[in-house]
């Protein structure tokens, strides 16, 4: 009897033995543990992140090592964190759903790696962000939708990368922004440029330098943005795009096609009453007779 009496317990008591091990026993190795929510990981030339930390662990420190990849299941397991600082690692890209369960999720560092593109919708479920920093990293293409959801950033950084163009849906997606770094980005002064401008003119309060830190490539020399004006980016604003093109050369086409169509209809209305109608000549020499 008494073994299986042990089994009933066993689980209560595995349970209440982790809660009472000390905090020394919980923390991996390479990392010092001030309390049971915070973890020093930082300068350790960890190639990624150790594989045990407490479950109810809120902000980990990870800066300054060479990791390579944040596992996908991160947030899965501490469901808690809500500070996580991966500045200076070696992170290339963000796996698709990384980001799918970091709900409590409010700083996040990720400036110094080599990240080079943001795709849609990689931070989706991260929607109680509040800062963001993605600067000096390689990015030379954020995806319109990359901060869907993003209602609650108020600080995002993207300074310092290789971005030629960003689209401004980009940024009138967050609609708590107070704070953005644009500056350090070889932006190019052509017209795909020219509803960035304008939106930095008008929001020239969000930028954390100012737009005197921002310069833009212009017929092969740099300019800075504060020399330019509307007028610079004039013959821009009645410019038409691809999609434009295509667009209006697909209504001139179903245009005509329709008016064929109805032209053709006309035609065989009017030559079907023609041949129904009564002739006539024929009923005036009928009247005759």
């Amino acid at each position: 009897m008494l073994p299986c009496f042990l089994c009933y317990i066993s689980p209560l008591f595995c349970i209440c033995l982790l809660i009472m091990l000390p905090l020394s026993l919980l923390c991996p190795s390479v990392c010092i543990c001030l309390d049971y929510h915070t973890i020093d990981c930082r300068d350790q030339g960890l190639p990624s992140l150790p594989n045990l930390f407490p479950l109810d662990i809120r902000k980990l420190l990870a800066a300054n090592n060479h990791i390579q990849s944040i596992p996908a299941d991160l947030f899965l397991f501490y469901a808690d964190l809500v500070y996580l600082d991966l500045r200076n690692n070696s992170l290339t890209s963000l796996e698709e759903g990384t980001f799918s369960t970091s709900t409590r999720l409010v700083f996040l560092d990720l400036s110094y790696n080599n990240l080079t593109q943001l795709e849609a919708g990689i931070f989706k479920s991260a929607d109680r962000l509040i800062k963001l920093s993605l600067g000096n990293n390689n990015l030379s293409e954020v995806h319109e939708d990359a901060f869907e959801n993003l209602d609650a950033l108020q600080v995002l950084e993207l300074n310092d990368n290789n971005l030629q163009s960003l689209s401004v849906a980009v940024l009138e997606s967050l609609p708590s922004l107070r704070t953005v770094r644009l500056d350090g980005n070889p932006w190019i002064c052509d017209c795909e440029f020219a509803n960035l401008f304008f939106w930095i003119d008008e929001n020239s309060n969000k930028l954390q330098k100012g737009v005197e830190e921002i310069q833009c490539i212009l017929e092969d020399r740099k300019v800075f943005l504060h020399e330019l004006s509307d007028i610079s980016f004039s013959e821009c604003k009645f410019s038409l795009s691809l999609t434009d093109f295509l667009i209006i050369i697909f209504s001139g086409v179903a245009v005509s096609i329709a008016a064929i169509f109805s032209s053709f209809f006309l035609a065989t209305t009017v030559h079907c009453f023609q041949r129904c109608a009564p002739n006539k000549d024929e009923d005036e020499d009928d009247d005759e007779k």
